[in-house]
């Protein structure tokens, strides 16, 4: 199994759940947004695991190739940006996560992380 498809392996079925979580639990998921920026703690932890897990799947998978590679590649970079942002600029982050909730932008992240999730899990057990 190759690095792209280990990856997707743990990608995919995570997307797939969060999804599925956004879609069946909206109000939990806007709660846990709006929240975020009042718990300075949550938001500093969140911020060093995504920056750490960021960095590492940087490092070990930053390949543009095929269409796998480059939303896994995507995948790592976003994961190491947001981290950053919750690090280096928290109220900031803090406030757009709170404005994703105030915006109705659950119902699109759910349908987003279905799509990637449902292409992900594909892609590492069946294709």
């Amino acid at each position: 199994m190759d690095s792209t498809q280990f990856l997707a392996s743990l990608w995919g079925p995570v997307a797939l759940a969060v999804g599925v979580g956004m879609f069946t639990s909206k109000g939990f998921y806007a709660r846990i947004y709006r929240e975020l920026e009042k718990d300075a703690l949550a938001a500093l932890t969140l911020g060093l695991a995504a920056m750490a897990a960021g960095i590492a799947q940087v490092i070990s998978h930053n390949v543009w190739n095929t269409l796998p590679q480059i939303v896994i590649s995507i995948l790592g970079w976003g994961t190491l940006l947001k981290g950053l942002m919750f690090v280096a600029a928290p109220q900031w982050a803090g406030s757009l996560a709170n404005s994703w909730s105030r915006w109705n932008m659950i119902p699109v992240a759910s349908v987003i992380c279905l799509i990637l999730g449902a292409y992900l899990t594909w892609f590492a057990f069946l294709a």
